[in-house]
């Protein structure tokens, strides 16, 4: 024989599901505020964009994307400080994106206004949180990509580094790259080579993978025959360009030679010195053939 509910379980679950119910509700029309509050900030309506904002954390409870989205607004009106603390309100959510790669997203944001306000420690540090969780760049027991990588480089150069390791773009690709850039700037000409690497790693996995799509017969051969054909191609061009992929190979050249790699870094210069795309690149490279250098190093007074 069936057993029934009591009176009193059915007005619990009764009283669970309206529960339910209005939490959704409630989520939904934070959302639908989150996307008017976006409307309203796209057409650079300030003031209401922040209402709209507030109304959808205050219905959500914790909602880190309308946290950020403030802190987009405060920065817009010149607030540096206020935005700072939105995003780190945000970053502090984090658990709670609906997307989790937005986290990394708002650590962008914080490494760039801690630039701003030469914050430096500050700026790198964020960085290192978004390139620590790299799975290709992160170092265990069991996994030594990165120290394979490194390896590969110095042995045997550039080339045969890209013909060993594809990696798919990922989010932490222009963390490595401005860690790189920094690392160089301020001397530490090692960790700068490593960071550089999984940077140029990751856009050129770009580059051949759609070089793979235009012709299925594709192999990557050198780093001049990729930057040939990269030069040929107008959309690759314009990823190379705005991925700062030259600017990446030149640096990693730099600290090379500064690290004591003086034939791998002319070898970089001169495949980047062919690449007429590669701008101010190619002229600092051509520069660094005649008579290498390394770059003054940054003044960090915070």
């Amino acid at each position: 024989m069936a057993m029934r509910a009591s009176p009193p379980l059915l007005a619990l679950l009764a009283l669970f599901c309206c529960a339910t119910a209005a939490a959704a509700l409630d989520q939904n029309q934070s959302w639908l505020l989150f996307e008017q509050g976006n409307a309203a900030a796209s057409q650079k309506e300030y003031g209401q964009a922040l209402q709209l904002y507030e109304a959808a954390i205050e219905g959500a409870g914790q909602f880190p994307e309308a946290e950020a989205a403030v802190g987009d607004i405060y920065l817009e009106e010149g607030e540096t400080g206020l935005a700072q603390r939105q995003y780190e309100k945000a970053y502090n959510l984090r658990q709670s994106f609906y997307v989790p790669e937005m986290q990394y997203q708002v650590l962008y944001k914080l490494a760039d206004l801690y630039e701003i306000q030469q914050q430096y420690k500050q700026m790198e540090d964020t960085l290192t949180l978004i390139a620590g969780d790299d799975v290709h760049f992160q170092e265990s027991a069991t996994q030594h990509v990165r120290t394979q990588v490194e390896k590969v480089f110095v042995e045997k150069g550039l080339d045969r580094v890209l013909l060993l390791y594809t990696f798919d773009d990922t989010f932490s690709a222009a963390a490595h790259s401005k860690l790189g850039w920094f690392y160089y700037r301020t001397g530490r000409f090692g960790p700068a080579v490593t960071q550089l690497l999984f940077a140029v790693i990751y856009r050129t996995s770009q580059i051949k993978h759609a070089m793979l799509e235009h012709d299925v017969d594709y192999e990557f051969t050198t780093m001049a025959d990729l930057l040939a054909g990269v030069d040929a191609n107008a959309d690759l061009r314009a990823y190379a360009v705005s991925s700062g992929l030259y600017k990446d190979l030149y640096y990693l050249a730099g600290a090379a030679f500064a690290n004591g790699f003086p034939g791998i870094a002319t070898g970089l210069w001169k495949s980047l010195s062919a690449v007429r795309s590669a701008g101010q690149y190619r002229d600092l490279a051509l520069k660094q053939l005649k008579r290498p250098f390394v770059e003054p190093l940054l003044t960090i007074t915070k």
